[in-house]
């Protein structure tokens, strides 16, 4: 990790990419840091970014090798109560998808000892917004000790998606539309209201383009730490060499006074950008109109309608939506490796979070250490890793995604 100094305080910038490289670069952050750290026992709350069903892979959710490895090394440390708290967005909410299974992540936190809570099913308490009162997850205001690992990915709305507009997640269920009134300015309140001990902002595979539900992933294996949301967001619009005045929440958090006014300047001179990202396109002029909240009522009363596949298909060619969403879970019962397509690349292990050999993914006996997180699956190049059983709502992800994962 190399680590640049500020009157807020510091950021970490690290490079990583497979398990191993990824929990060598926490484990520095924790000794780095490791004097805000909570002593061994302590209750620990991770949030990731788990906002829809998109595979992790695609740059939409934190990667699975940084959740294993920050688990790995909270259990090292003592930690018996650990809890991976997030709140899906307003479409899978109110579908009652589970994405804590479609995204192997409740295999992953059995597998460390840890739990899950959905926090659109959690007590809330209110919390002042922008434009009125919402109700935020008692969990994630009361943690003991809160860590936010937050993903690097364009949004079509907010510019980017980092450490402040995580907290979205954190707002009970269908009150998430209380901050869409005024996005850019609630989203700066949440930052306010919600103060994590750590900041680990997940940059393994970025997403850019039409982001955060139909962007396209990039590799960055870059790994970010910070204290300060702000000043963490500020460095990663650097990294990626998006300016701040394309980052709506970043802009309004500077006229609240809650980023100093000249941060984005004293950043950009001391951290170089790595990698310029491909920002999110003009959004479509139905796109807004849908969401304003006097048509509410209207879009209430036609869901029915506009849940029929045929008509979410056209809403998404017109760029009214990103999110399509099947009800149907997958039924994938085991994976394998057809050792003719299989070229020893070794994609599969540097993508798969428990650092299994090549040589036994795919294999008949999986071991202890696998969670059938299908990591392998979707970065194999050549289709070598294949699943058994019906793939459900993956298999419209498969058609969108698999092809662009395979070459990261």
């Amino acid at each position: 990790m190399k680590w640049f100094g500020f009157d807020e305080g510091r950021v970490g910038i690290g490079h990583a990419w497979t398990a191993r490289s990824v929990r060598a670069r926490i484990a520095e952050i924790f000794e780095t840091l490791g004097d805000r750290l909570p002593p061994a026992g302590e209750p620990v709350v991770v949030k990731p970014n788990l906002n829809n069903d998109l595979p992790p892979l695609s740059g939409n959710a934190t990667d699975l090798r940084v959740l294993a490895a920050l688990l790995a090394i909270l259990k090292d440390r003592g930690h018996g109560a650990i809890t991976l708290a997030d709140g899906h967005n307003v479409g899978m909410e109110r579908r009652g998808i589970d994405g804590f299974r479609r995204l192997r992540v409740d295999r992953l936190a059995r597998h460390y000892g840890a739990r899950t809570v959905d926090l659109n099913r959690s007590e809330g308490r209110e919390v002042a917004l922008a434009t009125g009162p919402t109700q935020v997850a008692r969990l994630v205001l009361d943690a003991p000790f809160l860590i936010a690992v937050p993903k690097i990915k364009t949004h079509a709305e907010a510019g980017l998606s980092l450490s402040m507009k995580l907290w979205v997640g954190s707002v009970v269920a269908q009150h998430k539309r209380d901050v869409h009134v005024d996005l850019a300015r609630n989203i700066a309140a949440l930052g306010r209201a919600i103060r994590p001990h750590l900041i680990l902002l997940d940059g393994l595979v970025g997403m850019e383009g039409n982001g955060p539900g139909d962007g396209s992933p990039f590799r960055m294996e870059t790994l970010m730490a910070s204290r300060h949301g702000g000043l963490l967001d500020v460095a990663a619009a650097r990294v990626v060499d998006l300016p701040v005045a394309r980052v709506p929440a970043l802009v309004r958090a500077i006229e609240a006074g809650d980023i100093a006014a000249d941060l984005p300047e004293r950043v950009a001179a001391a951290i170089p950008a790595r990698r310029a990202i491909d920002p999110a396109p003009p959004r479509g002029v139905l796109a807004p109109l849908s969401e304003h909240r006097l048509l509410r009522p209207l879009k209430l009363a036609v869901r029915p309608f506009v849940d029929h596949p045929a008509v979410s298909g056209t809403a998404y060619r017109l760029g009214v939506i990103q999110d399509r969403y099947s009800a149907e879970d997958d039924e994938v019962t085991s994976f394998f490796r057809r050792e003719g397509l299989c070229t020893r690349c070794g994609r599969c292990e540097e993508a798969c979070p428990m650092s299994i050999p090549w040589e036994r993914i795919g294999a008949q006996e999986q071991g202890q250490r696998c969670i059938s997180c299908l990591s392998c699956f979707w970065i194999c190049p050549t289709n070598a890793i294949q699943t058994a059983g019906r793939r459900g709502f993956m298999e419209a992800h498969v058609q969108r995604y698999k092809k662009a994962i395979g070459r990261l």
